[in-house]
């Protein structure tokens, strides 16, 4: 259970800062989305970097996975349980939102990052 806490953890960050790189105002702002506009956008450093950082997400999500199918508990759902888990990662990205974005979370976001937080613990139990 270590690792699937140590991944989720992994998985969290590493989403949350895929996220805050290719979301920045200053980043898609600017964008038009003409044939060469996503070219530029696509060759800039803040979509490469955070398309490495989604790539180290993916990868986290099938050691998670992984973790939990050698447990006999979860081996019969470990996908399913995997995607629930990983959920929480937006709980984090909503936040760091606020934190380095400055975007607001309304009661809906808050009350959605709840009951995320509820069905984990209630999964993991």
């Amino acid at each position: 259970m270590l690792y699937v806490i140590g991944y989720t953890i992994l998985f969290s960050v590493v989403t949350v800062v895929s996220i805050l790189l290719t979301g920045s105002r200053s980043f898609i702002n600017g964008s038009d989305m003409t044939p060469m506009g996503i070219i530029k956008l696509v060759l800039d450093w803040h979509f490469l970097l955070g398309a490495g950082f989604a790539f180290v997400a993916r990868l986290s999500f099938i050691m998670i996975n992984n973790s939990l199918l050698k447990m006999p508990e979860y081996a019969a759902t470990s996908t399913t349980i995997t995607a629930f888990i990983t959920s929480i990662a937006m709980v984090f990205v909503v936040l760091a939102n606020y934190i380095f974005l400055g975007e607001r979370i309304n009661l809906a976001q808050g009350t959605g990052a709840f009951i995320i937080l509820v069905g984990m613990f209630i999964m993991t139990r």
